[in-house]
């Protein structure tokens, strides 16, 4: 059932109102994050905090250039342990974000399909999805640093750093290299997760695998540019006035509360118009918002 960009954005609107608790997935992962986050950090903290005697050193009795002196030190003297530490946190973060999102995909799927969506339906699509998720989500992420190629010839050209330290004006044309390629590589990095916008939301509404879904995503993209675009705009707007907002106040307590703002409600909404897009660009069946005249429970 196919539909113009402002019915997606007036039905989808609709639907999330009626579906709040697909907030729940979000809130979730950052939680976990949280605590991920916290962990990691304690662990890096003890390790290089850590005296060769064993007993733990505060840092507060350092000054500055004995804590980047100990802190080069630590990780020097345990590079394969602090690696090890945070390639595995790093897949972890993935993995927890690959269930989190899988689910709420799901539940936004659910709840276009049938009007309403419970916590349950994010279990079972986080559970079924998570390591094709996962995998897609790798790919991508190695998809992104091929662009670092563009950095290359400038680094070959700025050479030795300490040179470049005591000498700027000897090396400006390659910083001039360099800037060009960080340029570069910023486009790059656009413009792939522009074109694979859908390729996650294809894999779990269409349950494909990594590589297919990739394929799925550009296809979609290049049959439905100017809607992927408009989500976009749509996307980027509201973050920037979010944004804005808490910038402006200049409060901790605003700017907190704009953080909580793009997990409880941006991402949920963003989540509603991606699936309901790729959902009716697909021409799969979805319910009508207007047709809903209660509101069950929805936990």
């Amino acid at each position: 059932m196919y539909e113009e960009f402002g019915t997606v954005l007036n039905k989808g609107f609709k639907s999330w109102i009626r579906n709040l608790n697909i907030c729940i997935p979000f809130v979730l992962n950052f939680l976990v994050e949280l605590i991920l986050y916290s962990l990691f950090f304690g662990l890096i903290g003890i390790l290089v905090f850590t005296s060769s005697t064993g007993s733990v050193i505060d840092p507060s009795t350092l000054s500055d250039k004995e804590i980047l002196a100990m802190i080069w030190g630590g990780f020097s003297k345990n590079i394969i342990l602090s690696m090890s530490l945070l390639l595995g946190f790093f897949l972890s973060f993935i993995f927890m974000q690959s269930f989190f999102t899988a689910g709420a995909i799901g539940m936004a799927k659910k709840a276009l399909e049938t009007g309403d969506t419970v916590l349950s339906d994010m279990m079972v699509s986080g559970s079924k999805n998570v390591f094709r998720f996962f995998m897609a989500t790798l790919l991508i992420a190695l998809l992104l640093l091929v662009g670092i190629i563009f950095m290359v010839p400038g680094a070959l050209s700025v050479g030795n750093l300490s040179a470049l330290v005591q000498n700027p004006e000897a090396s400006m044309q390659g910083m001039t290299v360099l800037a060009i390629g960080i340029i570069l590589w910023t486009v790059y990095l656009i413009i792939v997760n522009f074109v694979l916008s859908l390729s996650t939301y294809a894999l779990v509404i269409d349950e494909l695998g990594p590589l297919e879904a990739l394929s799925a995503g550009f296809k979609f993209f290049m049959d439905n540019k100017l809607d992927v675009f408009f989500v976009w705009v749509v996307y980027m707007g509201l973050a920037l006035i979010i944004n804005f907002i808490g910038e402006f106040t200049g409060s901790q307590n605003i700017m907190a509360a704009s953080s909580l703002i793009m997990v409880v409600v941006l991402k949920p909404l963003m989540t509603i118009l991606w699936t309901r897009l790729y959902l009716t660009r697909e021409g799969k069946k979805l319910y009508n918002p207007s047709d809903l005249l209660s509101y069950p429970d929805r936990f």
